[in-house]
């Protein structure tokens, strides 16, 4: 089961704590601003841990808005290609992208017992991957990683 997950960070400041212009943002990376798009953002938003497409979908019919899971798998696709989420390494999950604007690496730092996902940006970290993937002859289209153990405040506790 893919999980997919959102980071309160860029596009949630964007959404929720601005007044949030969906069709300049939608336009802005080449979509059309459409409800079921709008909606699939609101659900990540508002679950704020990691769930399936399915839970996704569910999520939304509970709330009377429900669109076909079929969409809700090519919606998450799309924004994938556009950078808007990622992919997680160890569980195939989507996270949305909370470091838009940041350039280097992205990876994530994923706790194993509370299941919080961080994302950062490294630009010294796209470096030393180019370089391996030179050395080995392989050309890359990008880089993503994650770092799985415990989040501060686990260990804390």
């Amino acid at each position: 089961m893919q999980n997919i997950c959102i980071n309160r960070g860029t596009l949630y400041d964007i959404l929720y704590m601005h007044s949030f212009d969906s069709t300049g943002f939608f336009r802005s990376v080449g979509l059309r601003d459409t409800l079921p798009r709008r909606l699939v953002i609101t659900a990540l938003t508002e679950i704020g841990r990691p769930v399936s497409h399915k839970e996704v979908h569910e999520w939304l019919k509970k709330k009377r808005t429900a669109i076909n899971l079929v969409t809700v798998y090519r919606i998450l696709e799309k924004f994938e290609t556009l950078g808007l989420v990622h992919k997680q390494p160890t569980s195939g999950g989507f996270v949305l992208c909370a470091l838009s604007a940041e350039h280097g690496h992205h990876g994530f730092l994923s706790c194993q017992q509370c299941g919080t996902v961080e994302e950062f940006a490294d630009p010294d970290l796209c470096r030393v991957e180019n370089a391996i993937a030179r050395k080995a002859g392989f050309i890359p289209a990008s880089h993503l990683s994650e770092i799985v153990g415990i989040c501060s405040t686990c260990h804390a506790a």
